[in-house]
Protein backbone atom coordinates (compact mmCIF):
# COMPACT_ATOMS: atom_id res chain seq x y z
CA UNK A 1 0.00 0.00 0.00
CA UNK A 2 1.30 3.39 -0.85
CA UNK A 3 1.98 5.77 1.96
CA UNK A 4 -0.11 8.84 2.33
CA UNK A 5 1.53 11.91 0.93
CA UNK A 6 0.63 15.53 0.80
CA UNK A 7 -0.15 17.96 3.57
CA UNK A 8 -2.80 17.43 6.18
CA UNK A 9 -5.41 20.04 6.82
CA UNK A 10 -5.31 21.83 10.11
CA UNK A 11 -6.90 20.18 13.12
CA UNK A 12 -9.48 22.89 13.34
CA UNK A 13 -10.52 22.55 9.73
CA UNK A 14 -10.60 18.76 9.98
CA UNK A 15 -12.86 18.91 13.01
CA UNK A 16 -15.19 21.22 11.17
CA UNK A 17 -15.25 18.93 8.15
CA UNK A 18 -16.00 15.88 10.25
CA UNK A 19 -18.82 17.61 12.04
CA UNK A 20 -20.30 18.56 8.70
CA UNK A 21 -20.71 14.87 7.82
CA UNK A 22 -22.50 13.63 10.89
CA UNK A 23 -23.51 10.02 11.03
CA UNK A 24 -27.21 10.71 11.06
CA UNK A 25 -28.96 8.12 8.93
CA UNK A 26 -31.97 10.09 7.81
CA UNK A 27 -30.57 10.70 4.36
CA UNK A 28 -30.46 14.43 4.92
CA UNK A 29 -26.83 15.07 5.62
CA UNK A 30 -23.57 14.75 3.76
CA UNK A 31 -23.68 18.52 3.50
CA UNK A 32 -20.99 20.80 2.33
CA UNK A 33 -20.34 22.58 5.61
CA UNK A 34 -16.79 21.24 5.34
CA UNK A 35 -16.02 23.41 2.35
CA UNK A 36 -12.82 25.42 2.63
CA UNK A 37 -13.55 28.78 4.12
CA UNK A 38 -11.29 30.74 1.80
CA UNK A 39 -9.29 30.44 -1.37
CA UNK A 40 -6.10 29.56 0.49
CA UNK A 41 -7.79 26.52 2.09
CA UNK A 42 -9.12 25.48 -1.33
CA UNK A 43 -5.59 25.26 -2.67
CA UNK A 44 -4.21 23.14 0.16
CA UNK A 45 -2.94 19.73 -0.79
CA UNK A 46 -5.03 16.84 0.51
CA UNK A 47 -4.84 13.08 0.13
CA UNK A 48 -7.82 10.73 0.06
CA UNK A 49 -7.50 7.00 0.59
CA UNK A 50 -9.68 4.68 -1.46
CA UNK A 51 -10.27 0.97 -0.86
CA UNK A 52 -11.66 -0.83 -3.89
CA UNK A 53 -12.18 -4.33 -5.23
CA UNK A 54 -9.97 -5.45 -8.10
CA UNK A 55 -12.89 -4.95 -10.49
CA UNK A 56 -12.00 -2.13 -12.87
CA UNK A 57 -8.95 -1.31 -10.73
CA UNK A 58 -6.77 -1.00 -13.83
CA UNK A 59 -9.11 1.56 -15.33
CA UNK A 60 -9.43 3.44 -12.05
CA UNK A 61 -5.67 3.81 -11.80
CA UNK A 62 -5.68 5.51 -15.20
CA UNK A 63 -8.70 7.62 -14.28
CA UNK A 64 -6.98 8.77 -11.10
CA UNK A 65 -4.16 10.26 -13.15
CA UNK A 66 -6.74 12.18 -15.17
CA UNK A 67 -8.49 13.31 -11.99
CA UNK A 68 -5.27 14.51 -10.37
CA UNK A 69 -4.39 16.50 -13.48
CA UNK A 70 -7.74 18.29 -13.23
CA UNK A 71 -7.52 18.60 -9.44
CA UNK A 72 -3.83 19.13 -8.65
CA UNK A 73 -4.54 19.81 -4.96
CA UNK A 74 -6.07 16.34 -4.43
CA UNK A 75 -3.95 13.20 -4.36
CA UNK A 76 -5.74 9.83 -4.52
CA UNK A 77 -4.19 6.82 -2.84
CA UNK A 78 -5.91 3.73 -4.28
CA UNK A 79 -5.67 0.32 -2.64
CA UNK A 80 -7.49 -2.60 -4.22
CA UNK A 81 -8.04 -6.17 -3.09
CA UNK A 82 -9.84 -9.26 -4.36
CA UNK A 83 -13.59 -9.02 -3.95
CA UNK A 84 -13.62 -11.96 -1.51
CA UNK A 85 -11.36 -9.99 0.85
CA UNK A 86 -13.10 -6.65 0.50
CA UNK A 87 -15.93 -6.95 3.03
CA UNK A 88 -13.74 -8.18 5.89
CA UNK A 89 -11.06 -5.59 5.17
CA UNK A 90 -13.60 -2.80 5.15
CA UNK A 91 -15.23 -3.96 8.39
CA UNK A 92 -11.81 -3.97 10.05
CA UNK A 93 -11.11 -0.45 8.79
CA UNK A 94 -14.34 1.15 9.97
CA UNK A 95 -13.15 1.30 13.59
CA UNK A 96 -9.64 2.28 12.64
CA UNK A 97 -8.15 5.72 12.57
CA UNK A 98 -5.39 7.65 10.86
CA UNK A 99 -3.56 5.63 8.21
CA UNK A 100 -5.69 2.50 8.74
CA UNK A 101 -8.89 4.32 7.81
CA UNK A 102 -10.22 5.10 4.34
CA UNK A 103 -12.05 8.10 2.92
CA UNK A 104 -13.82 6.12 0.19
CA UNK A 105 -14.83 2.45 0.15
CA UNK A 106 -16.21 0.16 -2.53
CA UNK A 107 -19.61 -1.22 -1.55
CA UNK A 108 -21.43 -4.23 -2.99
CA UNK A 109 -25.15 -3.55 -3.28
CA UNK A 110 -25.91 -6.35 -0.81
CA UNK A 111 -23.98 -4.45 1.88
CA UNK A 112 -25.83 -1.13 1.50
CA UNK A 113 -28.21 -1.58 4.43
CA UNK A 114 -25.54 -3.04 6.69
CA UNK A 115 -23.12 -0.17 6.05
CA UNK A 116 -25.67 2.64 6.02
CA UNK A 117 -27.47 1.57 9.17
CA UNK A 118 -24.21 1.07 11.06
CA UNK A 119 -22.98 4.49 9.96
CA UNK A 120 -20.00 3.01 8.10
CA UNK A 121 -20.80 5.26 5.13
CA UNK A 122 -22.41 8.69 5.22
CA UNK A 123 -25.52 9.84 3.36
CA UNK A 124 -24.79 12.08 0.40
CA UNK A 125 -28.35 12.88 -0.63
CA UNK A 126 -27.85 16.63 -0.48
CA UNK A 127 -24.93 16.40 -2.87
CA UNK A 128 -26.99 14.77 -5.60
CA UNK A 129 -27.94 17.08 -8.47
CA UNK A 130 -31.25 16.94 -10.32
CA UNK A 131 -29.34 15.67 -13.35
CA UNK A 132 -28.06 12.73 -11.31
CA UNK A 133 -31.47 11.95 -9.83
CA UNK A 134 -33.15 12.00 -13.25
CA UNK A 135 -30.35 10.76 -15.48
CA UNK A 136 -28.98 7.75 -13.60
CA UNK A 137 -30.83 4.49 -14.20
CA UNK A 138 -33.28 3.68 -11.38
CA UNK A 139 -31.72 0.22 -11.01
CA UNK A 140 -28.41 1.93 -10.27
CA UNK A 141 -29.86 4.47 -7.84
CA UNK A 142 -31.63 1.68 -6.01
CA UNK A 143 -28.37 0.06 -4.93
CA UNK A 144 -27.19 3.22 -3.12
CA UNK A 145 -30.53 3.91 -1.46
CA UNK A 146 -31.30 3.27 2.20
CA UNK A 147 -34.23 4.71 4.11
CA UNK A 148 -34.91 7.18 1.32
CA UNK A 149 -31.38 8.59 1.18
CA UNK A 150 -28.40 8.07 -1.11
CA UNK A 151 -25.20 6.64 0.37
CA UNK A 152 -22.80 6.89 -2.56
CA UNK A 153 -22.69 6.87 -6.35
CA UNK A 154 -22.95 3.72 -8.48
CA UNK A 155 -19.84 3.09 -10.54
CA UNK A 156 -21.20 0.68 -13.16
CA UNK A 157 -24.23 -1.38 -14.05
CA UNK A 158 -24.44 -5.11 -14.09
CA UNK A 159 -27.16 -7.71 -14.06
CA UNK A 160 -27.83 -11.27 -15.13
CA UNK A 161 -28.53 -11.04 -18.86
CA UNK A 162 -30.22 -13.67 -21.03
CA UNK A 163 -27.90 -14.78 -23.85
CA UNK A 164 -29.07 -17.02 -26.69
CA UNK A 165 -27.40 -18.64 -29.70
CA UNK A 166 -29.29 -17.20 -32.66
CA UNK A 167 -27.86 -19.70 -35.14
CA UNK A 168 -29.07 -22.66 -33.07
CA UNK A 169 -32.54 -21.18 -32.70
CA UNK A 170 -32.79 -20.63 -36.45
CA UNK A 171 -31.87 -24.27 -37.05
CA UNK A 172 -34.78 -25.20 -34.79
CA UNK A 173 -37.10 -22.90 -36.77
CA UNK A 174 -37.25 -19.97 -34.38
CA UNK A 175 -36.66 -16.35 -35.39
CA UNK A 176 -36.78 -14.92 -31.88
CA UNK A 177 -35.64 -15.78 -28.34
CA UNK A 178 -38.18 -17.19 -25.87
CA UNK A 179 -40.41 -14.50 -24.43
CA UNK A 180 -41.97 -16.67 -21.74
CA UNK A 181 -40.75 -19.53 -19.57
CA UNK A 182 -43.33 -21.73 -21.29
CA UNK A 183 -41.75 -20.88 -24.63
CA UNK A 184 -38.29 -21.43 -23.11
CA UNK A 185 -39.37 -24.96 -22.14
CA UNK A 186 -40.75 -25.67 -25.63
CA UNK A 187 -37.65 -24.37 -27.39
CA UNK A 188 -35.32 -26.22 -25.03
CA UNK A 189 -37.09 -29.51 -25.69
CA UNK A 190 -36.98 -29.03 -29.47
CA UNK A 191 -33.30 -28.05 -29.49
CA UNK A 192 -32.45 -31.18 -27.54
CA UNK A 193 -34.76 -33.53 -29.46
CA UNK A 194 -33.39 -32.38 -32.81
CA UNK A 195 -29.84 -32.74 -31.39
CA UNK A 196 -29.02 -29.13 -32.20
CA UNK A 197 -27.55 -29.00 -28.72
CA UNK A 198 -25.45 -31.87 -27.38
CA UNK A 199 -27.79 -32.32 -24.42
CA UNK A 200 -30.09 -29.98 -22.50
CA UNK A 201 -30.25 -26.57 -24.15
CA UNK A 202 -29.06 -24.71 -21.07
CA UNK A 203 -27.00 -25.05 -17.91
CA UNK A 204 -27.30 -22.78 -14.89
CA UNK A 205 -25.02 -21.86 -12.00
CA UNK A 206 -27.18 -23.33 -9.27
CA UNK A 207 -24.46 -24.62 -6.92
CA UNK A 208 -24.85 -23.46 -3.33
CA UNK A 209 -23.24 -20.04 -3.36
CA UNK A 210 -24.27 -16.42 -3.76
CA UNK A 211 -24.81 -17.02 -7.45
CA UNK A 212 -27.72 -19.33 -6.65
CA UNK A 213 -29.49 -16.51 -4.81
CA UNK A 214 -28.89 -14.26 -7.82
CA UNK A 215 -30.46 -16.83 -10.15
CA UNK A 216 -33.41 -17.41 -7.83
CA UNK A 217 -33.93 -13.63 -7.66
CA UNK A 218 -34.00 -13.54 -11.46
CA UNK A 219 -36.70 -16.23 -11.55
CA UNK A 220 -38.55 -14.62 -8.65
CA UNK A 221 -38.69 -11.29 -10.46
CA UNK A 222 -39.63 -12.76 -13.82
CA UNK A 223 -42.49 -14.64 -12.18
CA UNK A 224 -43.75 -11.38 -10.67
CA UNK A 225 -42.54 -12.00 -7.13
CA UNK A 226 -40.35 -10.13 -4.67
CA UNK A 227 -38.69 -10.71 -1.30
CA UNK A 228 -40.41 -8.08 0.83
CA UNK A 229 -43.69 -6.20 0.64
CA UNK A 230 -43.97 -2.45 1.03
CA UNK A 231 -44.01 -2.83 4.82
CA UNK A 232 -40.85 -4.92 4.86
CA UNK A 233 -42.62 -8.22 5.54
CA UNK A 234 -41.28 -11.35 3.75
CA UNK A 235 -43.37 -12.40 0.74
CA UNK A 236 -40.94 -14.62 -1.15
CA UNK A 237 -43.09 -17.54 -0.04
CA UNK A 238 -46.24 -16.31 -1.74
CA UNK A 239 -47.67 -17.87 -4.90
CA UNK A 240 -45.22 -16.13 -7.25
CA UNK A 241 -42.16 -17.10 -5.24
CA UNK A 242 -43.26 -20.73 -5.00
CA UNK A 243 -44.01 -20.88 -8.74
CA UNK A 244 -40.55 -19.52 -9.53
CA UNK A 245 -38.74 -22.11 -7.41
CA UNK A 246 -41.06 -24.88 -8.59
CA UNK A 247 -40.19 -24.02 -12.20
CA UNK A 248 -36.46 -24.28 -11.42
CA UNK A 249 -37.02 -27.64 -9.70
CA UNK A 250 -39.21 -29.01 -12.52
CA UNK A 251 -36.68 -27.89 -15.13
CA UNK A 252 -34.06 -30.03 -13.40
CA UNK A 253 -36.33 -33.06 -12.96
CA UNK A 254 -37.63 -32.94 -16.53
CA UNK A 255 -34.20 -32.48 -18.09
CA UNK A 256 -35.10 -29.10 -19.58
CA UNK A 257 -31.88 -27.77 -18.07
CA UNK A 258 -28.69 -29.68 -17.40
CA UNK A 259 -29.01 -31.70 -14.16
CA UNK A 260 -25.37 -30.81 -13.44
CA UNK A 261 -26.55 -27.21 -12.90
CA UNK A 262 -26.88 -27.89 -9.16
CA UNK A 263 -23.09 -28.23 -8.94
CA UNK A 264 -22.05 -25.67 -11.56
CA UNK A 265 -20.94 -22.08 -11.16
CA UNK A 266 -21.29 -19.14 -13.51
CA UNK A 267 -17.89 -19.77 -15.13
CA UNK A 268 -18.71 -23.39 -15.98
CA UNK A 269 -22.01 -22.55 -17.64
CA UNK A 270 -20.27 -19.83 -19.66
CA UNK A 271 -17.76 -22.40 -20.91
CA UNK A 272 -20.59 -24.72 -21.96
CA UNK A 273 -22.22 -21.93 -23.97
CA UNK A 274 -19.08 -20.60 -25.64
CA UNK A 275 -18.12 -24.16 -26.63
CA UNK A 276 -21.43 -24.61 -28.44
CA UNK A 277 -22.88 -27.17 -26.01
CA UNK A 278 -25.87 -25.08 -24.97
CA UNK A 279 -28.12 -22.55 -26.67
CA UNK A 280 -29.09 -20.41 -23.67
CA UNK A 281 -27.16 -19.00 -20.74
CA UNK A 282 -27.89 -16.38 -18.10
CA UNK A 283 -24.85 -14.43 -17.00
CA UNK A 284 -23.20 -11.12 -16.16
CA UNK A 285 -22.18 -8.48 -18.66
CA UNK A 286 -18.61 -9.80 -18.97
CA UNK A 287 -20.01 -12.89 -20.71
CA UNK A 288 -20.40 -10.86 -23.89
CA UNK A 289 -16.67 -10.38 -24.29
CA UNK A 290 -15.96 -14.02 -23.48
CA UNK A 291 -18.59 -15.30 -25.91
CA UNK A 292 -17.15 -13.18 -28.71
CA UNK A 293 -13.49 -13.82 -27.94
CA UNK A 294 -11.29 -15.52 -30.52
CA UNK A 295 -11.28 -18.79 -28.57
CA UNK A 296 -15.09 -18.98 -28.53
CA UNK A 297 -16.70 -21.54 -30.84
CA UNK A 298 -19.85 -19.42 -31.06
CA UNK A 299 -18.22 -16.06 -31.75
CA UNK A 300 -20.70 -13.84 -33.57
CA UNK A 301 -23.63 -16.20 -33.02
CA UNK A 302 -24.94 -14.92 -29.68
CA UNK A 303 -27.43 -12.20 -28.91
CA UNK A 304 -29.01 -10.78 -25.77
CA UNK A 305 -32.75 -10.88 -25.18
CA UNK A 306 -34.98 -9.89 -22.31
CA UNK A 307 -35.35 -12.48 -19.59
CA UNK A 308 -38.36 -14.75 -20.29
CA UNK A 309 -41.38 -14.23 -18.06
CA UNK A 310 -44.30 -16.02 -16.53
CA UNK A 311 -47.66 -14.80 -17.80
CA UNK A 312 -48.34 -11.20 -16.84
CA UNK A 313 -44.96 -10.56 -15.23
CA UNK A 314 -42.24 -8.06 -16.14
CA UNK A 315 -38.95 -9.39 -17.58
CA UNK A 316 -37.13 -8.65 -14.35
CA UNK A 317 -33.60 -9.75 -13.68
CA UNK A 318 -31.26 -9.29 -10.73
CA UNK A 319 -28.66 -6.56 -10.39
CA UNK A 320 -25.07 -7.14 -9.30
CA UNK A 321 -23.41 -3.75 -9.09
CA UNK A 322 -21.22 -1.81 -6.68
CA UNK A 323 -20.80 1.80 -5.64
CA UNK A 324 -18.34 4.08 -3.91
CA UNK A 325 -19.30 5.61 -0.58
CA UNK A 326 -17.64 8.07 1.81
CA UNK A 327 -16.80 7.01 5.36
CA UNK A 328 -17.46 9.19 8.42
CA UNK A 329 -13.75 8.82 9.19
CA UNK A 330 -12.88 10.94 6.19
CA UNK A 331 -11.38 14.30 6.98
CA UNK A 332 -11.66 15.28 3.33
CA UNK A 333 -15.32 14.51 2.42
CA UNK A 334 -15.48 17.30 -0.18
CA UNK A 335 -12.42 15.94 -1.96
CA UNK A 336 -13.78 12.41 -1.62
CA UNK A 337 -17.08 13.48 -3.17
CA UNK A 338 -15.31 15.30 -5.99
CA UNK A 339 -13.40 12.10 -6.78
CA UNK A 340 -16.39 9.71 -6.88
CA UNK A 341 -18.45 12.31 -8.74
CA UNK A 342 -15.65 12.47 -11.31
CA UNK A 343 -15.65 8.67 -11.76
CA UNK A 344 -19.43 8.74 -12.15
CA UNK A 345 -19.41 11.56 -14.70
CA UNK A 346 -20.66 10.81 -18.20
CA UNK A 347 -17.21 11.44 -19.60
CA UNK A 348 -15.49 8.89 -17.36
CA UNK A 349 -18.38 6.43 -17.52
CA UNK A 350 -18.04 6.44 -21.30
CA UNK A 351 -14.28 5.98 -21.08
CA UNK A 352 -14.80 3.10 -18.63
CA UNK A 353 -17.21 1.43 -21.03
CA UNK A 354 -14.90 1.80 -24.01
CA UNK A 355 -11.80 0.82 -22.08
CA UNK A 356 -13.07 -1.87 -19.69
CA UNK A 357 -16.44 -2.91 -21.13
CA UNK A 358 -18.42 -1.72 -18.11
CA UNK A 359 -22.05 -0.74 -18.55
CA UNK A 360 -22.57 2.94 -17.68
CA UNK A 361 -24.96 4.26 -15.06
CA UNK A 362 -26.42 7.05 -17.23
CA UNK A 363 -29.58 6.39 -19.27
CA UNK A 364 -28.66 8.54 -22.25
CA UNK A 365 -25.28 6.86 -22.74
CA UNK A 366 -27.17 3.80 -23.99
CA UNK A 367 -28.02 5.87 -27.10
CA UNK A 368 -24.40 6.91 -27.65
CA UNK A 369 -23.35 5.89 -31.18
CA UNK A 370 -19.72 5.22 -30.28
CA UNK A 371 -20.66 2.99 -27.34
CA UNK A 372 -23.20 1.07 -29.41
CA UNK A 373 -20.66 0.59 -32.17
CA UNK A 374 -18.13 -0.64 -29.61
CA UNK A 375 -20.49 -3.17 -27.95
CA UNK A 376 -22.77 -5.40 -30.01
CA UNK A 377 -25.38 -5.86 -27.27
CA UNK A 378 -25.20 -2.44 -25.67
CA UNK A 379 -28.76 -1.33 -26.45
CA UNK A 380 -30.27 -4.73 -25.54
CA UNK A 381 -28.48 -4.69 -22.19
CA UNK A 382 -29.73 -1.17 -21.59
CA UNK A 383 -33.27 -2.36 -22.25
CA UNK A 384 -32.86 -5.19 -19.73
CA UNK A 385 -31.55 -2.79 -17.09
CA UNK A 386 -34.92 -1.05 -17.21
CA UNK A 387 -36.29 -4.25 -15.65
CA UNK A 388 -34.04 -5.15 -12.75
CA UNK A 389 -34.39 -5.76 -9.03
CA UNK A 390 -31.97 -6.11 -6.15
CA UNK A 391 -31.60 -8.88 -3.65
CA UNK A 392 -33.22 -7.97 -0.32
CA UNK A 393 -31.58 -5.03 1.35
CA UNK A 394 -31.46 -6.20 4.95
CA UNK A 395 -28.99 -5.90 7.82
CA UNK A 396 -28.09 -9.58 8.01
CA UNK A 397 -28.05 -10.28 4.31
CA UNK A 398 -25.13 -12.74 4.37
CA UNK A 399 -26.80 -14.90 7.02
CA UNK A 400 -30.10 -14.89 5.13
CA UNK A 401 -28.37 -15.69 1.84
CA UNK A 402 -26.53 -18.72 3.22
CA UNK A 403 -29.76 -20.10 4.64
CA UNK A 404 -31.64 -19.50 1.38
CA UNK A 405 -28.89 -21.21 -0.64
CA UNK A 406 -29.29 -24.37 1.43
CA UNK A 407 -33.07 -24.40 1.20
CA UNK A 408 -33.13 -23.83 -2.57
CA UNK A 409 -30.59 -26.61 -3.05
CA UNK A 410 -32.81 -28.93 -0.99
CA UNK A 411 -35.66 -28.24 -3.40
CA UNK A 412 -33.53 -28.65 -6.52
CA UNK A 413 -32.23 -31.99 -5.24
CA UNK A 414 -35.69 -33.26 -4.27
CA UNK A 415 -35.10 -33.14 -0.51
CA UNK A 416 -37.79 -30.53 0.14
CA UNK A 417 -40.79 -28.99 -1.60
CA UNK A 418 -40.79 -25.38 -2.75
CA UNK A 419 -43.58 -24.19 -0.47
CA UNK A 420 -42.10 -25.62 2.74
CA UNK A 421 -38.60 -24.42 1.90
CA UNK A 422 -39.71 -20.87 1.18
CA UNK A 423 -41.96 -20.78 4.27
CA UNK A 424 -38.95 -21.67 6.38
CA UNK A 425 -36.79 -19.13 4.57
CA UNK A 426 -39.43 -16.44 5.13
CA UNK A 427 -39.43 -17.30 8.85
CA UNK A 428 -35.65 -16.95 8.97
CA UNK A 429 -35.88 -13.60 7.21
CA UNK A 430 -38.57 -12.40 9.61
CA UNK A 431 -36.54 -13.41 12.67
CA UNK A 432 -33.41 -11.76 11.34
CA UNK A 433 -35.31 -8.53 10.82
CA UNK A 434 -36.87 -8.76 14.32
CA UNK A 435 -33.49 -9.35 15.97
CA UNK A 436 -31.60 -6.64 14.14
Amino acid sequence: MKKIGGLLLSVALAASMFAGCSSSNDGSVGKTSDKPSNSNDANKQVTIKVLSSDDFAGFREKAIKEFEQENPNIHVNLEHVAYDQLHDKELASFNASDNAAYDVVDVDEIWTTEYAKAGFIIPVTDRYTDEMKKGILPASLNIVTYNGGYYGIPMFNDALFFYYNEDMLKKAGYDHPPKTWTEFTEMSNKLQQEKITQGPASAWGWSANEGLVCYYTQFLGSFGGKYLDNNGAPVLNNEKGIQALQYMSDAIKQGIVDKASISMNDRQILDAFKNGKTAFVSGWSFYWGEINADDSKVKGQAKVGLVPVADGAEPNTVTGSMFLGITPQSKQPDAAWKFIEFLASKKIQKEQSLDAGALPIWKDLYDDQELNKNHGAFKEMGAQLEHAMSRPQIDNYNEFSKDLQIRIQQVLTGQADAKSALNESADVLKKLEQNK
